[in-house]
């Protein structure tokens, strides 16, 4: 998997949640589209937890289903911004970084960063590019997320909100659930507390192509290719191949250092500082955002007097249906987008 040119952003001294100082702040990110001279054509797109910055390309691009000229998010009419998250591994500053007191990638040593460090450097990203407010914030999985804290933490500074197969809260994510995360790396012989790098690395990066297939799977995507392909065999050794791709960049401290972002990570308390519209979309078929939980937050946000609403989408794709069948949802989304128009149930 070879990833297509990223522009970077930097930023001196960004001091995270845990006080500790990220001297030399890195930020990849990539723009489709022209701002406009009012600078108010503006969208952030934010990504899922393992996922990149390349959200439109025609080789990786999670996002070209629904973006590109004339589609629902149009880039003849928007400006459109996608950042790689702080600690993930696709070009921002992560654990994999060359930490400035040692020479030598941070691993273990990742400030304990929280997904309000996530967001902070998204901000500052967009006001590097002189953008007061932007015209939407939008997200898939753990993006879909990270766009409620947008919402709660910087009210003023977006139009309105799309929400992807995300949660308004993470309560989901429990400490067992981060070990979990941890121990197929951690049982490895030269996992060294996570400062693997001068180490032989072979069986580290088995476990995680590894985790790359289950997760996919568990996504929908293997239920997707069945519609590809007529060939188990061909389908295991498609998904082999791209786990084995991503495996290429992925850094395991990355995915331990990300999940504990999420631990205890909620924009439900903050909810009533929300000022703009929502829309939310979620497949009834996704084992990862639960649809049951989908209708309390939009019955909560109703309850405060936010305008939002939720499309449920009939995929049989799960957590994945979204991207793949969304000529279901498109055209709601352009009405959202465009004009605000929020006509689900």
């Amino acid at each position: 998997m070879e990833m297509p040119e990223s522009k970077y952003f930097e930023y001196k001294n960004f001091i995270v949640s845990d006080k500790r100082i990220i001297k030399n702040l890195t930020i990849a990110y990539r723009t489709w589209g022209k701002l406009n001279q009012d600078k108010d054509n503006a969208v952030l797109i934010c990504h899922g937890y393992t996922n990149h910055h390349h959200a439109l390309d025609k080789d990786i691009g999670w996002f070209n289903n629904l973006m590109g000229p004339g589609k629902a998010l149009d880039t003849n009419k928007y400006f459109v911004i996608c950042s790689n998250m702080l600690g993930s591994s696709f070009g921002t500053t992560g654990p994999k970084s060359i930490y400035d007191k040692t020479n030598k990638p941070y691993g273990s040593n990742f400030p304990k960063i929280i997904n309000l460090d996530i967001i902070n450097a998204q901000k500052h990203l967009v006001e590097s590019l002189k953008i007061k407010k932007l015209h939407a914030a939008l997200g898939y999985s753990f993006g879909g997320h990270l766009v409620y804290l947008w919402a709660t933490e910087f009210p003023d500074s977006l139009c309105k909100v799309v929400s992807i197969a995300g949660s308004l809260d993470r309560w989901d994510v429990t400490k067992e659930k981060i070990e979990l995360i941890e121990k197929p790396f951690s049982d490895c012989k030269n996992w060294n507390n996570g400062n693997f790098y001068d180490l032989d690395n072979t069986e580290i990066k088995n476990a995680l192509i590894k985790y790359r297939i289950d997760v996919l799977n568990h996504y929908g995507f293997g239920d997707y290719l069945k519609t590809q392909y007529d060939d188990q065999k061909k389908i295991n050794i498609f998904i082999e191949t791209s786990a084995k791709g991503w495996a290429d960049y992925f850094d395991p401290n990355s995915l331990i250092i990300l999940r504990r972002a999420n631990y205890n990570s909620s924009a439900f308390k903050k909810a009533s500082q929300i000022k703009v519209p929502i829309l939310k979309i979620l497949a009834k078929t996704d084992k990862v955002t639960n649809m049951e939980k989908g209708y309390k937050t939009i019955e909560y946000l109703k309850s405060l007097n936010i305008k939002c609403s939720l499309i449920e989408l009939k995929t049989k794709f799960g957590h994945y249906g979204p991207m793949v069948d969304s000529l279901e949802w498109s055209s709601k989304l352009k009405n959202f987008i465009e004009d605000n128009i929020l006509l689900i149930k």
